[in-house]
């Protein structure tokens, strides 16, 4: 590029895909879901933050505690998005759902799970512990 030739951008983001083969990586606390959840699995597949957003604001962020408990994605962004919305949804309202994450290896990669539990099914101590 020329110095004098001006580029219009006006958004960049710039995404590190993670390394399937890390062992260092942290697991849940939970280790393993519970038996009854009810997956939703995804394939979609995104390039940017921004269109992760717009995927899981569309569908599966309103679907997840109603229809299904559970998402699956291979797509590291997806999982992100929707538990960032979950936790930001809890902190401006009343919680409705605990949210939690955990991750498997399989040969096509890293499969990113997310779920959902109704606060009520837990109890308000384990959301909010200083008020007790």
């Amino acid at each position: 590029m020329k110095d004098d030739e001006k580029v219009d951008a006006t958004y960049v983001e710039f995404t590190v895909k993670p390394v399937p083969n890390r062992t260092d990586l942290p697991h849940s606390r939970y280790r393993k879901e519970p038996k009854d959840i009810i997956w939703h699995t995804e394939n979609m597949s995104v390039d940017s933050f921004h269109e992760a957003h717009e995927w899981i604001m569309s569908g599966p962020y309103n679907e997840i505690g109603y229809l299904y408990d559970g998402y699956i994605t291979t797509n590291w962004m997806l999982a992100h998005v929707l538990v960032y919305e979950w936790t930001w949804r809890n902190t401006i309202s009343d919680p409705q759902f605990l949210v939690y994450t955990n991750y498997d290896y399989t040969r096509e990669g890293i499969l990113y799970k997310v779920w959902v539990t109704p606060v009520s099914a837990v109890g308000v101590q384990e959301v909010r512990p200083e008020e007790s």
